[in-house]
């Protein structure tokens, strides 16, 4: 190695003075890093034309100072742990300040994905799956092309416009698949999409010309024509792709548009609109620049040719291998007109004289022998089935779902329901959850203004996750948007946003916190008895061969009271009859009064946000739909649900009873669904013996209606539910299959019996078990009536399954504690705050209203119970 050092032999210092010095600057200022090898004396000398015992004498110096150390037969290394100095600025640095910046400072388009890597399911779209890389035919093409005519290929110059073969082989892939006729002498091979587009603009635009775009687009195109200097025109996209009416009537230099497949909404360019284009393009001189990109991935119908195809004297096309293969190849080529091949193939000589020859030689190969047409076709396939997964999972956690782009490419655009806050609450909302999802700003798009699609669309990527890493992510997705719901300092307003409002909902009051739910004493949990008058109560038997069940419950007004069942008959894939059929869309909440689709629970008024609820006692006759409701055993409403002046007194009741809303709630009728948390037909059902242990693990008493399960079993171990998951039970003349866990909601916060949210039951099941699931949810599959006291069945390989009590560490002694919903910092009655002159064991209702949490300051109402245990000596 050689080191930059000059010696000046007209200075009066030894030449030994000088070598030292110059090293231990470059030492300081870490131009040469620790444990960097030196030159051996001998080649230093020659390198600096001095005697060896110069330079010998100079590593002497430095070694007694501790810069560098001798290390025997390996040589002398800058020292790991050399003095400490500060550190000398470069003598430009003074200069540096004072030199032009750019005229124009160009801007880097998004890379998705990139600085994610925490996320443990990320939905990045534009990613090619990693695991389906053709890696043992990569590199068996790589050896080969090394041992036949890699000397030459690696250093010669090649080609700027790349290698023939390669060049050919593309000619005949698109020939073949987008109808293109193209000489290879047109071809001209890029480092990718965003080069071809660089490539144009340098050839085509400069300070003032005009160039026009899609709105929204890739950033690329947008940020690459703004550096250019160019004026930008911008027309809208829908359903059939770019809206010709909206180009200029004047002389355009480029129009950059994604026909097959527009990014990022996914919409195909319609054949008609394409041969206005082309007609518009020819008229005003106007080259068209297409990127088609995800062509060779298409799912859905057989593809349009591409424009190039039929306007080869007026289109650049813009093709790549990231999609199919992978970005860090890159490898993308341009198809031009014949009379632009000598001037592209020019700029890109200028830029990088030329394309790396080993991977366009190992591709080259592969067109050649088949193996690139045999790898479209097994990752199609395999894309296809990541994206039906993606739509079934996306079905499942959200409903009907509206999407775009699902015909092709590697990602979809989904348009965010109601009940779902807009899409950058939605990313953070996702990101805190460890789950990559994007708006289109963050996807790398460009929007030239706000609009429904800018403020709900979500792109979502599906080549790079497994079948079940996509479910676990739209899962996780889900919970983390319904914990959101959870919070009560949750602006609900922006739930209630659709794509079709013109104007954002009425935003809610801000609700008031009483201190009274703090006063709520926990007690230990006593052996429960049987009370003939209450059917919320649950004998305990010592003794149980078999789970029986204790009680069935219908709850036919999402929110409001359960009703008893003494049995039910049952429909093979059907919902709980009668259950939430009816609920209360919040005021301003989009949905459709006349005929209500299951939606997001944000929009409907419900127990965890409006605990009030829960204050009175409602009934209603499902066969006559006559409504109650009673207070204190005094009734204080009553209607005909199939009465429309009935149900209008009926909404505004509940607005009185509940006067944060800003206007009377809508009573709605599923008329073939139902209301649940869920959009399919589930079942839900609890195990009493979990939760009695959580009792006795937590010290809280539990009443087992705050989980308004239908089906609640006893004789089961504890837990012993979890273990039936993707297997069968029988109940009675049924036969269910045990579809998934429960993860539970902010409605377990509130006391059946009062209306008060004095838990944190989700809180407390992440804490202790890094879950919030609770119970299972069942599906019917064949039709039959269970009753209360018939017996639960479980195949025998399912219920010798392992018994999760002896999984979760046991919980000590229970101790109240608080948490701010600012900061996360827990107030411990045990401790209570000393520095604050609150004494160990004071109760958190008999600090003063005035106090605030002493880590971020909020206000005492801020606090939530926080059930917490501490581990088991």
């Amino acid at each position: 190695m050689q080191i930059p050092v000059l010696l000046d032999r007209s200075r009066r210092e030894p030449l030994t003075d000088q070598l030292v010095e110059q090293l231990r600057n470059a030492i300081r200022q870490a131009r040469l890093a620790a444990g960097t090898r030196l030159p051996s004396s001998r080649h230093l000398s020659e390198q600096l034309a001095v005697s060896r015992n110069t330079v010998v004498r100079a590593y002497d110096t430095l070694i007694v100072e501790g810069f560098v150390e001798s290390r025997p037969a390996s040589g002398v290394f800058v020292s790991d742990s050399r003095p400490e100095a500060p550190l000398a600025a470069p003598a430009s640095g003074a200069a540096a300040s004072h030199m032009p910046l750019p005229a124009r400072a160009p801007r880097l388009a998004s890379a998705p994905g990139l600085g994610r890597g925490r996320l443990t399911l990320d939905f990045v779209p534009r990613r090619a799956s990693a695991a389906l890389f053709p890696i043992k035919t990569w590199r068996r093409l790589l050896q080969g092309n090394l041992a036949h005519g890699g000397t030459i290929g690696l250093t010669h110059d090649g080609d700027p416009a790349g290698l023939p073969s390669l060049r050919s082989a593309i000619a005949s892939h698109l020939a073949t698949a987008r109808g293109i006729a193209a000489d290879p002498s047109r071809i001209v091979i890029v480092s990718g999409v965003q080069e071809g587009i660089g490539i144009a603009a340098r050839l085509f635009l400069s300070t003032g010309t005009l160039a026009a775009i899609e709105d929204p687009c890739d950033q690329a195109a947008a940020f690459a024509f703004e550096a250019a200097g160019a004026e930008i025109v911008r027309a809208s996209v829908d359903e059939d792709g770019l809206k010709p009416e909206e180009l200029p009537q004047r002389p355009t230099a480029l129009l950059y548009l994604t026909p097959s497949h527009q990014f990022p909404t996914g919409h195909t360019l319609s054949p008609a609109r394409r041969a206005a284009i082309v007609e518009w393009a020819r008229r005003h001189g106007c080259y068209l620049l297409e990127d088609d990109c995800d062509s060779d991935l298409r799912y859905e119908g057989s593809p349009l040719q591409a424009m190039a195809a039929t306007a080869p004297d007026c289109t650049l096309y813009l093709g790549t291998f990231s999609r199919t293969l992978g970005a860090g190849l890159r490898l993308g080529y341009m198809v031009v007109p014949e009379q632009l091949a000598g001037a592209v193939a020019a700029i890109k000589g200028l830029m990088s004289d030329g394309s790396p020859w080993l991977e366009q030689a190992a591709l080259a190969e592969m067109m050649r022998t088949n193996s690139y047409a045999a790898h479209l076709v097994r990752v199609r396939a395999h894309y296809k089935e990541s994206r039906d997964a993606l739509l079934a999972a996306l079905r499942a956690s959200f409903g009907e779902v509206s999407v775009s782009g699902e015909a092709g490419g590697l990602h979809l655009l989904w348009y965010l329901p109601p009940g779902v806050p807009d899409a950058a609450t939605v990313e953070g909302v996702a990101r805190r959850a460890r789950v990559g999802v994007y708006s289109l700003s963050s996807a790398g798009a460009y929007a030239a203004r706000s609009s429904p699609l800018t403020r709900r669309g979500i792109l979502l990527g599906f080549a790079n996750l497994l079948r079940k890493q996509i479910d676990q992510g739209i899962a996780r997705l889900s919970d983390a948007i319904d914990d959101a719901v959870d919070d009560p300092t949750a602006d609900i307003s922006a739930f209630l946003a659709a794509p079709a409002l013109a104007s954002p909902a009425r935003p809610l009051a801000k609700r008031r916190h009483l201190d009274s739910r703090f006063r709520r004493q926990p007690a230990l949990a006593e052996p429960r008895c049987r009370d003939a008058g209450s059917p919320r109560r649950w004998t305990r038997e010592a003794e149980i061969p078999m789970a029986v069940v204790r009680e069935l419950y219908r709850y036919p007004i999402k929110g409001l009271s359960a009703q008893p069942l003494p049995s039910v008959a049952l429909t093979a894939g059907r919902p709980f009859p009668g259950d939430r059929v009816f609920a209360l869309a919040r005021p301003g909440a989009p949905i459709d009064s006349d005929d209500p689709q299951w939606a997001k629970k944000g929009l409907f008024v419900m127990l965890m946000l409006d605990a009030g609820l829960a204050r009175v006692r409602t009934h209603l006759d499902v066969e006559t739909l006559r409504f109650t409701a009673t207070q204190g055993g005094r009734q204080i409403a009553e209607a005909s649900l199939a009465d429309e002046s009935d149900r209008a007194a009926l909404e505004k009741f509940f607005w009185q009873l509940l006067p944060a809303l800003p206007g009377p709630p809508t009573l709605v009728r599923s008329r073939a669904g139902h209301f649940m948390d869920k959009p399919d037909n589930v079942i839900s059902l609890i195990n009493l013996a979990t939760v009695r242990s959580l009792e006795a693990q937590w010290g809280y008493a539990i009443d087992p209606l705050r989980f308004r399960a239908n089906i609640y079993i006893d004789g089961a171990r504890p837990w012993e539910e979890f273990d039936w998951v993707g297997g069968d039970v029988r109940i009675g003349g049924t036969v269910f299959s045990v579809d998934r866990k429960n993860g539970r909601c902010g409605a377990t916060n509130v006391d059946p019996s009062t209306g008060m949210r004095d838990l944190d039951i989700p809180g407390s099941l992440r804490r202790a078990f890094g879950h919030k699931d609770l119970g299972v949810y069942l599906v019917a599959r064949e039709s039959g009536r269970i009753a209360v006291g018939d017996e639960l069945f479980a195949p025998p390989k399912v219920r010798r399954g392992t018994d999760t009590r002896a999984q979760i560490p046991p919980l000590g002694a229970p101790r109240r504690s608080f948490i701010c919903r600012g900061c996360y910092f827990i107030y411990e009655e045990a401790k209570g705050l000393p520095q604050q002159s609150i004494s160990p064991g004071t109760p958190f209702a008999a600090i003063p209203p005035t106090w605030r949490c002493p880590d971020c300051g909020s206000e005492k109402g801020t606090f939530r119970p926080h059930v917490e245990g501490v581990v088991a000596t």
